[in-house]
């Protein structure tokens, strides 16, 4: 196991940075019944685009009508997903999707020079951080018949600042810093597929990847009430749509960790979560 991983909190309360470890992919990374599904999912070389609207209730942003204004456009960001289940060897379940705003020249989790280091498009949400996930209802990761293509999913509810530290641009309102985009992701989905990879058989039945993969596609969807106390304007529902893709800064100049995909579990025929 090797440690140092870059996928770092970057809620701008905290006053320091969150690292944790990036397994290797071995033959011990998931040790386990051929009746448990283990998985895990771990990347920082794709990117995303998308928009976001603002609703003034539930209701409205649930059927995605009387807008605020018209849907503010993300532009390119770099993301960063590490999501585990039922792998203890590799790391303690956890499930995140975050914008990577912390590569950088120095790989010291700093985010110098990475024009992903703003409020603008950005996107938190991690949970497992404090503990045993609070937010995800559920979560699968499993390879195709030809082990080339990874899909990982996972969905869940009220994830807060306080048990994922969930931030959300907020979306045509004025930048005042990281607490103008703290709240609650009300209900969030996120699926990728990584394809292009070379899954081998650890010995075990368990599949890890063997390099990174050719391309990325996928989307990420949920509602978040923001709850900003020192940006009141901005509080209201946002119905954010992302779209995965293969622009990455960090993974084009070299800052990016290698991909590490790895399942036990492989897609048979028209049917998800069969095991090998």
């Amino acid at each position: 196991m090797r440690f140092g991983a870059r996928l770092s909190m970057a809620a701008g309360l905290l006053t320091g940075l969150f690292s944790f470890a990036h397994a290797q992919s071995d033959s011990s990374a998931a040790k386990k019944s051929p009746t448990t599904p283990s998985f895990y999912a771990s990347s920082e070389r794709f990117g995303y685009v998308g928009t976001v609207s603002v609703y003034n209730t539930l209701t409205d942003a649930q059927r995605e009508r009387n807008a605020r204004f018209e849907a503010q456009i993300v532009p390119q960001r770099d993301g960063s997903i590490f999501v585990v289940k039922n792998a203890p060897d590799y790391f303690a379940d956890s499930a995140a999707f975050i914008t990577n705003w912390y590569d950088d020249a120095a790989g010291d989790n700093g985010g110098t020079d990475n024009p992903n280091n703003t409020d603008f498009g950005f996107v938190q949400l991690y949970d497992g951080l404090f503990g045993p996930l609070a937010t995800v209802n559920n979560s699968s990761g499993f390879w195709n018949k030809k082990l080339d293509t990874f899909t990982v999913h996972v969905d869940g509810q009220n994830a807060t600042y306080d048990n994922s530290f969930a931030r959300l641009w907020n979306a045509g309102y004025t930048d005042i810093g990281g607490e103008g985009t703290t709240g609650t992701f009300v209900s969030y989905s996120y699926t990728m597929r990584a394809s292009g990879l070379q899954g081998v058989d650890q010995g075990n039945g368990f599949i890890a990847s063997t390099n990174n993969a050719t391309d990325y596609s996928g989307s990420f969807d949920a509602i978040f009430l923001n709850q900003s106390v020192n940006s009141t304007e901005s509080n209201g529902y946002y119905v954010v749509h992302l779209t995965f893709n293969n622009v990455s800064w960090a993974a084009s100049n070299g800052y990016a960790l290698d991909d590490q995909f790895g399942s036990n579990v492989v897609q048979n025929g028209n049917h998800f979560g069969q095991y090998k």
